[in-house]
């Protein structure tokens, strides 16, 4: 019978340590310019070194980005890879948005000729901020400023 009761009592507290306050976070903004003009369609992430969720966010007309982590303002606090690429576009007739989903069309959203298509777009940012990103920041507990001059 003890043996149940501290059983349960060791679930409780490894559940409770799990709660929903989840890993430490800070928020995280900046911009990123590309030559030296904001660059007005780029997702921002950034990635634990530790593991855990990665902070994302895009950038706005002026460049600016606020990241967001599974829901939450920030990234995990610590040390992260940085990647910058740029949003693919979806052709304009085949914007979800546009379709109900049982309109017969709608399965041709995003079909793969779209991303076949979208992926021959040349990646204007430079592979060592992305795909060979060396990038990396210390997010700290507090609010974090990271500009990115590309």
């Amino acid at each position: 019978m003890n043996f149940v009761r501290v059983s349960i009592l060791v679930s409780v507290v490894a559940f409770v340590g799990c709660g929903p306050s989840g890993p430490a976070m800070g928020p995280v903004k900046g911009k990123v310019t590309l030559g030296g003009k904001p660059y007005t369609n780029g997702i921002v992430t950034f990635t634990p070194e530790g593991g855990g969720p990665s902070g994302t966010g895009a950038t706005n007309s002026e460049g600016i980005y606020e990241l967001f982590s599974a829901g939450v303002k920030g990234a995990k606090v610590g040390k992260n890879k940085v990647s910058i690429t740029t949003v693919v576009a979806v052709p304009e007739s085949k914007k979800q948005a546009e379709v109900r989903s049982d309109d017969p069309s709608y399965s041709a959203f995003g079909n793969a000729s779209d991303y076949k298509a979208a992926e021959k777009q040349k990646e204007p940012i430079p592979a060592k901020y992305n795909t060979n990103s060396e990038l990396i920041r210390d997010v700290t507990s507090g609010n974090n400023t990271f500009d990115f001059d590309l």
